[in-house]
């Protein structure tokens, strides 16, 4: 008898571990709390780009995937969301790829393999090339000006303090929220 694959996992920011399995019951939950198929999110068409895209969606969608391990740990969606930084999404998505791959037998597998291949080279080369523009923004920018500019007019203009004056956040731009469920399913722990 085989030894048991080993399913990928990532680890949050302060260390906790999450394992990513994608089998059917995890297809479905995936589709009830997120309305997507995640086999789909390796396909051709806008299911790819929107969440490779939006780090939110596929956040919700890793949120999906690892709900009963959240729910051993008594967390809600804005715990596991709160210890998540650049690095984890990227890694979540990484094995998220991966199992999806793992899911399918070949040729299929093998197919989907060359399309997770493909998206990542593609992913890394606009990566670079944002770097590379952002980098020649920063390298002509006059940051110097910019602060003149900004200091001269803005800190000192009795005007805009007189503006801001009385002005009222609106409740949601105080982040209140009610103690209901959110998209994915969980409710906020008390």
């Amino acid at each position: 008898m085989s030894e048991p694959r080993k399913i990928s996992a990532f680890s949050t920011t302060d260390g906790t571990r999450f394992l990513v399995p994608v089998n059917y019951l995890t297809v479905k939950r995936v589709r009830e709390l997120c309305g997507v198929n995640v086999l789909d999110i390796l396909g051709p068409g806008e299911q790819l780009s929107g969440f490779l895209a939006d780090d939110v969606k596929l956040l919700e969608v890793v949120c999906a995937v690892v709900r009963p391990q959240l729910k051993e740990l008594n967390w809600s969606d804005d715990q596991f969301f709160s210890v998540v930084d650049g690095e984890v999404i990227r890694s979540a998505t990484n094995c998220l790829m991966d199992e999806v791959t793992e899911f399918f037998p070949e040729p299929r597998k093998g197919l989907v393999a060359k399309v997770i291949a493909k998206v990542r080279a593609a992913a890394a080369t606009l990566e670079a090339r944002q770097v590379e523009t952002v980098e020649a923004a920063i390298s002509q920018a006059d940051f110097a000006l910019a602060l003149q500019t900004h200091g001269s007019k803005a800190s000192t203009s009795p005007e805009l303090s007189e503006s801001s004056r009385g002005r009222s956040r609106s409740a949601n731009s105080r982040g209140c929220r009610e103690a209901a469920s959110t998209k994915t399913g969980c409710t906020p722990h008390s």
